[in-house]
């Protein structure tokens, strides 16, 4: 029984300490880098290394002693989960937002008030000591329901795929965290009487974000952070952008082969830099990219039109904008999943 049980905790601080090494590293992996990364993964990291010291405390402390101060210190990383959280989604949801001192060291005041007065806290069994350790966890699950509030309400039809997947991803955040911290409530409380399944818990939930970030790498490469010196305003880059859009359809510029974004540009009447940008920011595509979706929807009307149904493929696609066959074809398939010999069959067959 006893070597049973040696194993068994063997196992639990195998697994522990996954979500643990994971966190510590990535979270320090985005502080090196933050020169080449936006200043909302700077809080991301804040988070990660909050959250993985305290859970790292709990392995630690469920198998060795640990001084009543140090104890607090490590409580006192709590107090900057919530702020973490909150910077980070609000800070991804508005990338070009300038932060001041003033608008979010004050949200690190309580965790450094608490590491002052460290050794004067207690941490016992008492009463006080729980009273204590329900506060931290309430001001992270405050600032948890506080954040999912801002993005529901804040919540409207994405634009893009690319937004859309941002929000999906920041929602499973928050609510991620939620859970998370709530289960450790339970835990504490000893609803769920087993200490080390907040380890358990913390591993399971940073599989689930790295899952997430390894299928989606974009998450950390904020595009508007490319434009960050540029003086055009949001209702600027709406009005160009629908300017673009008139242009393209009124005139079918797209249908030019040797349409640059220099030419495309000199059309509208701004330099090459600010179209992109407009492009960038208000369809989340590069130029080439928005220029072969229009020159695809259009080969697809000639596809089905009646008119063109004596025209080979190969017409239809350079007339359609594209100057090979190969381009047409790859742009076709990536954007439709199927070819535009299947795409034109199918039309004839409904």
């Amino acid at each position: 029984m006893e070597e049973n049980a040696d194993i068994l905790k063997h196992v639990e601080l195998l697994v522990g300490s996954i979500g643990v090494s994971i966190s510590l590293l990535f979270g320090i992996f985005l502080l090196v880098t933050k020169t080449e990364q936006h200043k909302a993964n700077f809080f991301l990291s804040m988070y990660l290394l909050a959250f993985s010291l305290r859970i790292g405390k709990s392995l630690f402390y469920n198998y060795f002693p640990i001084d009543p101060v140090i104890r607090n210190v490590f409580l006192a990383v709590l107090l900057a989960i919530g702020p973490s959280l909150w910077l980070y989604v609000f800070l991804r949801k508005h990338p070009q937002h300038q932060l001041t001192g003033k608008t979010h060291v004050w949200h690190y005041v309580p965790m450094l008030l608490f590491m002052a007065l460290c050794w004067i806290i207690p941490n016992t069994r008492g009463a006080l000591a729980r009273l204590i350790h329900y506060a931290l966890i309430a001001h992270i699950i405050t600032y948890a329901v506080y954040t999912l509030y801002w993005l529901l309400k804040g919540d409207k039809k994405s634009t893009s795929h690319r937004e859309q997947k941002i929000d999906s991803w920041l929602r499973f955040f928050v609510i991620t965290t939620l859970t998370v911290v709530m289960l450790y409530f339970l835990i504490i409380q000893n609803i769920i009487p087993y200490y080390m399944g907040m380890a358990f818990l913390f591993s399971a939930a940073i599989i689930a974000f790295c899952i997430w970030w390894l299928q989606n790498p974009f998450l950390f490469k904020i595009e508007a952070e490319k434009y960050g010196q540029s003086t055009l305003e949001q209702d600027e880059i709406v009005e160009l952008s629908g300017t673009l859009k008139r242009l393209m359809t009124s005139e079918n510029l797209y249908m030019d082969p040797d349409l640059t974004l220099g030419k495309l540009s000199k059309k509208l009447g701004i330099s090459s830099k600010r179209l992109s940008q407009v492009i960038n920011q208000s369809e989340n595509i590069n130029y080439s990219k928005f220029i072969t979706n229009y020159r695809v929807s259009e080969a697809k009307k000639r596809l089905v039109a009646d008119k063109y149904r004596h025209l080979k493929i190969s017409a239809i696609a350079y007339d359609s904008g594209f100057n090979s066959l190969s381009s047409f074809n790859a742009a076709f398939k990536s954007i439709t999943s199927t070819t535009a010999a299947e795409y034109r069959n199918a039309s004839k067959q409904k």
